[in-house]
């Protein structure tokens, strides 16, 4: 069952969510055994063997009962002072892909799933039951708490608002609301609204990189950096998405003008070979997701250029997306993957 994008509805009718930063998939668990759980990727292929932390810990709680269960497999991000633990996609991807992982990789990456519902219990078909029954079936099923397993938690008595903030304060990406009466249909459906946070930062263009297709010849990406107390600027992602055709044109002229034969940037960056340099003079205003644990923007897309900020305006080396909004938007990127 897919969600639909748009704002979070309102009224008693409606359960909240957080929607997690991971991998979607359904667990099939038939015993007691890791080799009796079968993990499923939305994109129907078997992923049980890159996740065997995920399948022993399913397999040690509720392998007792036959259960088939919806949810998220996560990667948390290492707890520091301030910041704790947040799904990390960054951290996920080491697992993604890997047939076979090393237990070291298991021990510096590990997983876990985050159950949102229940499907089938002891041979029994949830899907006819209304999402309220279900999720009183999954939570009986005592995953909370167990090393490895969450169920993911409804905001009880949060409005809209206060809501998204909470997401926001635990570091998720958004909120989805699902209908407490409706039964489980697989496919995009009303009865789920997913609503991710997006965050405007305010960033200096340091150089450009060439479009390619019907773009050839205009701008197909502009690079981003923030200042750095030493007058560089620091790498955080090329935004190209959401350029208009005239916007194209136009901002081609303003870098030609500002081209240099140098890179702005403290170190390399990923464009290096096709990037053309420009003098750290333009500021420029995009939209993302969040911020990968390296300080790169993810999910960005181009807002527009902001003649009334200056470089020296943005604080050195500190990230200048503190302007959050929700809106009704997808993922570009890993969408089959994680998209709940």
């Amino acid at each position: 069952m897919l969600a639909t994008a748009g704002s979070v509805p309102p009224g008693p009718d409606w359960a909240l969510e957080l929607k997690w930063d991971g991998m979607r998939c359904l667990a099939y668990v038939e015993a007691p055994s890791p080799d009796a759980v079968v993990l499923v990727s939305r994109a129907g292929r078997r992923v049980s063997g890159s996740y065997p932390d995920v399948a022993r810990a399913l397999a040690a709680v509720v392998g007792t009962r036959r259960v088939v269960l919806d949810g998220e497999i996560v990667v948390l991000s290492d707890p520091s002072a301030g910041a704790p633990a947040r799904p990390s996609f960054d951290r996920l991807q080491l697992r993604m892909g890997v047939q076979k992982p090393s237990p070291q990789l298991v021990d510096r990456a590990p997983a876990s799933f985050v159950a949102f519902d229940l499907l089938c219990c002891d041979d029994e078909p949830l899907l006819g039951l209304p999402y309220l029954e279900r999720r009183a079936r999954l939570e009986r099923l005592g995953l909370d708490g167990q090393r490895g397993l969450v169920v993911s938690p409804v905001l009880e008595g949060l409005e809209a608002r206060t809501a998204l903030e909470v997401a926001e304060s635990h570091g998720m990406e958004g909120i989805v609301a699902k209908r407490r009466d409706a039964p489980y249909r697989p496919g995009r459906s009303q009865a789920w609204v997913k609503t991710p946070l997006w965050r405007t930062t305010e960033a200096v263009i340091g150089g450009w990189a060439e479009g390619r297709g019907r773009h050839a010849g205009a701008v197909g990406a502009v690079l981003l950096g923030l200042p750095t107390p030493t007058g560089g600027l620091r790498y955080i992602g090329h935004v190209g998405t959401g350029l208009r055709d005239s916007e194209r044109d136009r901002l081609h002229a303003q870098l030609v003008d500002v081209e240099t034969a140098g890179s702005p940037f403290d170190g390399p960056v990923p464009e290096q070979r096709s990037a053309r340099w420009t003098r750290p003079t333009l500021v420029a205003e995009a939209r993302f997701r969040s911020w990968s644990d390296d300080g790169v923007l993810r999910h960005s897309s181009w807002r527009g250029l902001r003649p009334d900020r200056h470089p020296d305006d943005l604080a050195p080396g500190l990230p200048a997306g503190d302007r959050r909004d929700a809106a009704p938007r997808g993922h570009r990127r890993h969408d089959r993957a994680r998209d709940p």
